[in-house]
């Protein structure tokens, strides 16, 4: 299965669990790290390390902010990231909608 086919059925996946994703690669691809990887979320900022950006997010989740950060987790390391920056976030009626950017060591 190709990188990009995996990461659409991931999605389909993570849709039946009250969570819309759309992860779109930007960066070179990266092999993919363990499911349960340790990923840095960073809020406010950039990584304090040297960093090329992989992929960003944009997703949305029905009331539950936890949700969507694990889902962001799950795929940062399906797509070999280690950090997740630049988050912008809103909410409408019972949605949470963020955006992000998916970053990895050089």
């Amino acid at each position: 299965m190709s990188r990009a086919a995996w990461v659409a059925a991931a999605l389909l996946l993570a849709a039946g669990a009250c969570v819309d994703a759309n992860i779109q690669l930007i960066g070179p691809a990266r092999p993919s790290r363990p499911a349960g990887c340790n990923v840095e979320v960073i809020e406010k900022g950039q990584p304090a390390f040297e960093f090329t950006d992989v992929a960003v997010a944009n997703i949305s989740c029905a009331r539950n902010r936890d949700r969507c950060l694990a889902e962001l987790r799950k795929q940062a390391c399906a797509v070999g990231a280690d950090a997740l920056y630049g988050f912008s976030e809103r909410t409408e009626s019972m949605y949470i909608h963020m955006t992000v950017t998916f970053a990895a060591r050089n």
